[in-house]
């Protein structure tokens, strides 16, 4: 079957996924796969069709790929390393935030090591390590541009009436006010709030969800509301839910708190951008009929947390991502005999 069938495929399935319930990391790895299927089955039906001039052309193209890609790998790792410096000289120290630079090693190491073997060792069971250590590379950066995709199609979809919004916590500083993403989590419910005021002319209640955390001088919540009524929402239309310390506990209070006075509530979920995929995850695995809505996030802390936010992804799905990694390595393994 050619590369056509199985992208139309993929295509198909993704938008099937998509119209039934936009809540899925699996329609951004099938998108993906639709694209590079259509992709692979032009470029085949172009390269045989194509004269001498251009088959020389595609020849080069592929050759300066293949050169490109240790300098594409290096300035990846170069940035990950400068990226977690930056934002811990920003922040402060705290183990997460050298995941990039650890990963920008990972990838530094590997780049070495091929360098050793291509001009001192030439050993042929180093190479072999390396294609495998580049193959699952490969994997992990198509399910995290798979994540990326999933993040445009999860928030697509027509707006709808609501009764309520549920503003997600995101931390607490020293003083109690809330961080900024955790701002821009507020702004974006209370402009989302007047607009629906604006459209429908019905009441419409806020709640905030987060408890206290260990570190806080109080309960997220109780800073949220704070925060909302600064800024011209009536303190009667915010709810608290202080008692969640997760995003699953967020729904699953805040859904607790609505449904003993409307069984039938309609709301959506304020979260940030990079984070809505997961909430979105959540509420489906809780079978709420909620859907997130973006806020902002501060520029410079955004490729960490896109970062951070893929690796819970991974460790939400860790058995069917521990079983794509074998069965990556069995085929690589087998290749190997076959070639041997």
């Amino acid at each position: 079957m050619t590369p056509f069938y199985w992208g139309s495929l993929a295509f198909v399935s993704a938008l099937t996924l998509q119209l039934t319930d936009r809540r899925h990391w699996l329609t951004g790895h099938l998108f993906l796969l639709a694209i590079i299927g259509i992709l692979l089955s032009a470029y085949k039906e172009f390269s045989a069709q194509a004269s001498p001039a251009w088959q020389f052309m595609l020849v080069g193209a592929k050759v300066l790929a293949y050169t490109l890609l240790p300098v594409v790998i290096l300035i990846v790792a170069i940035s990950f390393v400068r990226y977690s410096y930056r934002l811990i000289r920003k922040e402060g120290w705290a183990l997460h935030y050298s995941l990039l630079a650890i990963v920008g090693v990972i990838l530094l190491l590997m780049l070495v090591l091929s360098g050793l073997n291509f001009w001192l060792w030439q050993v042929r069971r180093v190479w072999q390590l390396l294609g495998l250590a580049l193959l699952l590379t490969a994997y992990f950066a198509f399910s995290f541009i798979a994540y990326l995709v999933a993040c445009v199609t999860t928030r697509m979809g027509r707006r709808r009436q609501i009764d309520h919004i549920i503003v997600l916590g995101a931390g607490l500083m020293p003083n109690g006010q809330p961080t900024r993403t955790l701002a821009f989590r507020l702004q974006a419910a209370a402009k989302y709030y007047h607009a629906q005021r604006s459209r429908y002319h019905q009441p419409i209640t806020i709640v905030v969800s987060g408890g206290q955390g260990d570190d806080e001088v109080m309960a997220e919540s109780t800073a949220m509301r704070r925060y909302l009524v600064a800024t011209g929402i009536p303190r009667d239309a915010i709810q608290e839910e202080n008692r969640s310390t997760s995003t699953i506990e967020n729904l699953k209070f805040s859904h607790a708190l609505l449904v003993r006075t409307d069984p039938f509530y309609r709301a959506v979920i304020v979260t940030s951008g990079y984070h809505v995929l997961r909430a979105n995850i959540f509420a489906r695995q809780l079978h709420l009929n909620l859907t997130g809505i973006g806020a902002r996030t501060p520029l410079y802390y955004l490729p960490f947390a896109m970062f951070r936010e893929y690796l819970a992804l991974i460790v939400m799905y860790r058995w069917s991502n521990l079983a794509m990694v074998l069965l990556l390595t069995a085929g690589y393994v087998l290749a190997l005999v076959r070639l041997v």
